[in-house]
């Protein structure tokens, strides 16, 4: 007899109970009028099979899994701009400039409420960790990957429960993203007289459905060439590993600058994935100055990180610690409540003022992906625009070039813990206000350009 790795047998079990969620998604009526994602779906399976619910799976199990979401990350990330086409910047800002103004505002505005939560009643009151304040941007805007990301980060600067209670607010966040959205849009459509038939909306559910990837259909999506399905492999194993000497890098030369000066240290607490996203960026770059482009097929790419997101997201749910949760249920029910009306109130007063047309279609899709991910918010916006006639997508696309290196998972996001550890909430604060109040006021200037 044969006996694998455990390693190997936990993997095998994470595949298992992915194709089961598709299967179970696909039967049940409920999750699909709610397009929960599968990997959702199979995180909770996972948790509740495991050891803090049924224990029907073996620890040995499971804590594989708690290890596989800090590394699928930096593939995650390494795939970000894989693929794409670079624009400008000033191609970016002319396709996209009111959408950067309002994610901006979303996003710094999270750190402005979680900051001044922190300050003024979960420090105090509740005895909470001062990195809470960074958790409602984490967790929102960032994502179940952001927040497994910064388990590392959170480990060395010694709360490591930080990822968990990140992890459950993301949960919260994505359903309340989708419930939240199909709720507007349906108001909306009402108030415009836009209804949707009821053939309509069996093709809009069957649409949603097959938006993610398909293990049936999969062999038909990705490219069937070996040496083209390779050089994508390569690109993104080339991207990670520059990623990492970058990472290397700058750990070196802080220390070489600052060793004089002071024992602060900065880079040893930032994860790689950020900076793998910034090693994609860079070889897309030079295949596009040699003119080489064409080497990487966005839609294999694009596959294999959307694969690697769900076999993340459904790992993190799966190990997340029910008892940190509980332990700590006020402070993550006050930062819950405080990321979802902050986004909402957002986008019912400012996306109307900010957008000079078609506010609704083009917040609504920037609302998606703060309160759930970019999936969600491409989700949204095809439930609103099905044939894209706004062509919000397009803007929310080039947004992303200029928004994801730093906001949503990237240096911004997954430096926010350790400014606040070295720095302190007050800075925090203070900081991202003045930001806040910048993109706000670049926004409504912009909105007024009718």
């Amino acid at each position: 007899m044969v006996f694998m790795p455990p390693i190997f047998d936990s993997i095998i079990m994470l595949l298992i109970i992915l194709i089961v969620a598709r299967f179970i998604k696909r039967r049940s009526i409920i999750l699909q009028r709610l397009f929960i994602p599968s990997s959702l779906v199979a995180g909770a399976i996972g948790l509740i099979l495991g050891p803090q619910i049924l224990a029907t799976l073996p620890v040995e199990i499971t804590d594989y899994w708690a290890i596989f979401p800090k590394n699928l990350i930096n593939i995650v990330f390494a795939g970000l701009f894989l693929g794409k086409h670079i624009p400008s910047i000033r191609e970016i800002w002319r396709m996209a400039g009111p959408m950067v103004a309002f994610g901006n505002t979303l996003a710094w505005g999270q750190y402005v409420v979680g900051s001044a939560l922190a300050i003024f009643i979960l420090t105090p009151f509740f005895g909470a960790n001062p990195l809470v304040g960074a958790l409602i941007e984490i967790s929102f805007e960032g994502g179940h990957g952001t927040a497994a990301g910064l388990a590392p980060t959170f480990e060395k600067l010694g709360w490591a429960e930080g990822t968990d209670i990140a992890l459950g607010i993301a949960t919260l966040s994505i359903i309340t993203a989708i419930a939240s959205g199909v709720i507007l849009i349906n108001l909306y459509n009402r108030k415009q007289g836009n209804r949707l038939g009821k053939d309509e909306f069996e093709q809009q559910r069957l649409d949603m459905i097959r938006s993610g990837y398909d293990l049936v259909s999969l062999s038909r999506k990705l490219d069937t060439n070996p040496k083209a399905i390779l050089i994508n492999i390569v690109a993104f194993l080339v991207s990670i590993g520059l990623g990492w000497v970058l990472l290397q890098g700058l750990i070196l030369l802080e220390d070489l600058v600052l060793r004089p000066f002071t024992d602060l240290r900065f880079f040893i607490y930032v994860p790689l994935f950020p900076l793998a996203m910034i090693g994609g960026l860079l070889v897309q770059l030079f295949l596009k100055s040699i003119n080489r482009q064409k080497l990487i097929k966005r839609r294999t790419t694009g596959i294999i990180s959307t694969f690697a997101l769900d076999l993340l997201i459904a790992s993190a749910i799966a190990t997340v610690s029910l008892n940190v949760i509980g332990n700590n249920f006020f402070v993550f029910l006050i930062l819950s409540i405080a990321g979802m009306v902050w986004i909402l109130g957002a986008f019912i007063f400012l996306a109307p003022r900010m957008f000079p047309s078609n506010w609704f279609e083009n917040g609504i899709t920037n609302m998606g992906q703060s309160m759930g991910m970019t999936a969600t918010g491409l989700l949204l916006n095809r439930l609103i625009d099905p044939a894209n006639k706004v062509r919000a997508r397009e803007s929310f696309a080039y947004k992303q070039l200029l928004f994801e290196p730093f906001m949503g998972g990237g240096l911004i996001t997954a430096t926010s813990v350790v400014i606040i550890y070295e720095f302190g909430l007050l800075f925090a604060l203070i900081t991202s206000c003045i930001v806040t109040v910048f993109w706000l006021l670049l926004g409504l200037f912009l909105g007024r350009k009718k």
